[in-house]
């Protein structure tokens, strides 16, 4: 199957753009379309510029706010609560885990939950932010309903995935980034996008019964991961970003295509920053963290494997990869990105962001 290695800073001037024009602030759009990209980056495909034309259509179908007014609510000295406006799930994140961040630096954690917000992107985007402040960063968000708790059939909760992130010496930080379900409803998207079959045990049809077939899955429900473990966790991510927050939760989150769901779908986040500074020399905090795990790394792999990984290292080696060599996109993803620019009659060739084309199959990688 043909696929591209596409230029990230390319990517990303082509997602800024479609975003000005269909009527962003410009820094609004570059912070939304950098959050994709540095998705793409990681290999979450799932949940980087693959979701350009979804984005955009579906800010309008689901009346998302192209420049969100932000209202901040100091409900203790070091808990804060946010009004997202029904903006971009990406650029009401961001502000949420910067004030996270704000008050740790004052308090030592800072907490900051989010109602009235929607689709916030790739979860580790944001402890990242602070781990690379020298904080520990925790971020988790609901979504619409379409993961069946354990033991049934029906859409009850989102995928509601969740990250933490912890920094370490000279490494990458230490992350790790679930859903709640066995694998993000983003990469349903992406094997019918690809005309490719599921794996076994990912979702249901409507009527509960497996299905490897993408489409079939879409109208069904997906499956959480190590039954009743993820189903928890999912249940426990409502209760913080749905809950806590003030935010719609459940099979309440709205469908604004649905007539009466006009105010935006309601998603609710669930933020805290913790700075290393609180509990003793960041830099030994973080040469410990390292040591750690290296002696994890060192140990002896099963049969099958050839090194153990840990959080996030698959991802920081892509990162690398991927900045070097340009994201590697198949060709389905790519042309309907070439599609949406062509929609707005961008003064931009996609063409010219081209690296490589290659024969590699975009879903193993």
């Amino acid at each position: 199957m043909k696929s591209y290695r596409i230029s990230p800073e390319g990517l990303e001037k082509l997602c800024a753009a479609v975003f000005a024009a269909d009527g962003m602030d410009p820094g609004n759009a570059e912070k939304v379309a950098a959050s994709l990209v540095e998705a793409d980056l990681r290999g979450v495909s799932s949940h980087g510029t693959v979701r350009l034309k979804s984005y955009v259509e579906r800010s309008h179908k689901e009346h998302w706010t192209q420049n969100p007014r932000l209202s901040f609510t100091q409900t203790l000295p070091a808990v804060a609560l946010l009004d997202g406006d029904a903006g971009f799930g990406s650029l009401v994140g961001t502000a949420a885990m910067e004030k996270a961040m704000e008050l740790a630096k004052i308090y030592g954690v800072g907490i900051c939950a989010v109602k009235n917000s929607s689709h916030f992107g790739m979860a580790a985007y944001y402890p990242l932010l602070a781990a690379r402040q020298d904080m520990l960063g925790f971020a988790c968000t609901n979504g619409m309903p379409n993961l069946a708790p354990f033991g049934g059939r029906e859409g009850m909760l989102g995928t509601n995935p969740f990250s933490i992130a912890l920094p370490s010496e000279g490494d990458e930080p230490l992350v790790l980034d679930v859903a709640c379900s066995v694998t993000a409803r983003g990469n349903v998207s992406n094997y019918k996008r690809e005309g490719k079959q599921l794996p076994e045990g990912w979702c249901m049809d409507p009527d509960g019964n497996p299905t490897r077939d993408p489409a079939v899955a879409l109208k069904g429900t997906m499956l959480p991961f190590g039954g009743h473990k993820g189903s928890g966790l999912a249940i426990f991510v409502d209760m913080l970003s749905g809950i806590l927050s003030g935010a719609v939760y459940g099979i309440h989150l709205r469908d604004g295509q649905k007539e009466g769901h006009e105010g935006g779908p309601g998603v609710g986040h669930f933020f805290l920053a913790a700075d290393l500074k609180a509990f003793g020399d960041p830099a030994e905090i973080k040469k410990r963290i390292r040591t750690a795990l290296d002696e994890i790394r060192a140990s002896k792999p099963a049969p099958g494997f050839s090194k153990i990984l840990m959080p996030g290292d698959l991802e920081a080696g892509k990162y690398l990869y991927n900045k070097e060599h340009g994201i590697l996109m198949g060709e389905g993803s790519w042309k309907e990105i070439c599609g949406v620019c062509e929609q707005f009659k961008l003064d931009l060739d996609p063409q010219q962001y081209v690296w490589e084309e290659t024969e590699e199959d975009f879903l193993k990688k």
